[in-house]
């Protein structure tokens, strides 16, 4: 996927001027659009991406994998490096700048009879660009859409949809001052997109948070699907995987699941992408579980094809690698720590570092 900056369109400026509504928990603005519109969110199948880290590379796996069975994928993820359009994806193509106009148009009258009509309020701007993203995927008939979750879990706006699969893929120490001051409380509101009677897939691994999930899925009836060795669960189904090698130059590992076996080699560099692709790969094999058309072949491309900017991401500049990576939290910042000094040689590193404000700088640069 190539970007190119642009300038500011009109279209961006209106989502601009949402954020001055922040961020608002709660469903019932969303809710809310979403009837008015006719429920455009409930006439796709879709798999719903949570967690503190590998959101992003666990739906470009996803994604990946289906694409290469020759369904059409619809995507949702955020945030964007350069533009809005980045976020509404089917089969890695853009959304068209007019269809996102248009779309937004759409939105923003929907949000003015939210503001209007009901008590709730305005809707946020991850609310209106939720709603898009739904009412596009709605209107190109998507065979299937693989969405990210914004933040948290329970009342975050992709959390109206009725995913077939929900994955969480780790729990971490992010958002603290919206999410809790630990673990345990961050799990309990990402564990909100769990749904009665359907997988849950996760990569967690602190025993103490699994245990959550376990008691989780089996008040919600739901099949738990861990990735990983050693958690100790005895109610899961496990995804495991052998490394066979890790370098600049790719990651090759054999992964096995209830279904059997396969060695892949994933393009996105990194070990810590080993969970990553197990959790997408689990969601796989849930969906042909239930009888999806998805073979050996498109693990293994989707393995290859997919592809995550700015996760790890080498490039070559003036004959010199450039590494450019999102890592925003000290989980983050642990594994990019712990990648250039495994996968990477080098004779001098130069690390250039932009932090925000309500992040833990400390942290991430120690």
């Amino acid at each position: 996927m190539v970007v190119m900056r642009q300038r500011m369109t009109s279209s961006e400026g209106y989502l601009k001027t949402l954020q001055r509504f922040g961020i608002k928990p709660g469903l019932e603005r969303i809710r809310s659009m979403m009837e008015f519109a006719g429920n455009p969110h409930l006439t796709f199948p879709s798999v719903l991406v949570g967690g503190t880290n590998g959101k992003g590379s666990t739906v470009s796996f996803l994604s990946a994998i289906l694409r290469s069975a020759g369904l059409k994928v619809g995507v949702y993820t955020s945030p964007h490096l350069v533009t809005y359009r980045e976020r509404f994806r089917i089969n890695e193509t853009l959304i068209p700048h007019e269809r996102f106009d248009d779309l937004l148009g759409w939105a923003k009258s929907l949000a003015e009879r939210v503001a209007t009509e009901t008590p709730h309020g305005a809707p946020t701007e991850f609310e209106v660009l939720t709603a898009m993203a739904f009412r596009y995927f709605a209107d190109e008939k998507v065979d299937i859409a693989v969405v990210e979750v914004g933040l948290g879990g329970r009342w975050d706006a992709t959390n109206v949809l009725e995913p077939l699969v929900s994955v969480v893929t780790v729990i971490g120490l992010d958002h603290t001052d919206r999410l809790g001051p630990d673990h345990f409380t961050i799990a309990q509101d990402k564990l909100g997109i769990a749904r009665p009677n359907r997988p849950l897939v996760t990569a967690e691994h602190k025993i103490g948070v699994l245990r959550l999930f376990e008691a989780t899925c089996t008040q919600l009836g739901a099949r738990l699907v861990h990735v990983g060795a050693g958690c100790g669960l005895l109610s899961s189904e496990n995804v495991l995987w052998q490394l066979h090698s890790a370098s600049e130059n790719g990651t090759e590992a054999t992964f096995k699941t209830w279904r059997g076996k396969y060695r892949v080699k994933l393009s996105m560099l990194g070990t810590h992408q080993l969970p990553n692709f197990g959790c997408a790969l689990a969601a796989v094999e849930l969906l042909r579980d239930e009888g999806w058309d998805i073979d050996d072949d498109a693990i293994l491309s989707g393995a290859q094809r997919a592809t995550c900017p700015g996760r790890l991401q080498l490039l070559k500049l003036n004959g010199r690698k450039v590494l450019l990576d999102g890592a925003h939290n000290p989980s983050g910042a642990a594994t990019l720590a712990r990648s250039l000094r495994t996968i990477f040689r080098y004779k001098r590193l130069n690390l250039v570092i932009g932090i925000l404000k309500d992040k833990d700088a400390v942290s991430i640069v120690s």
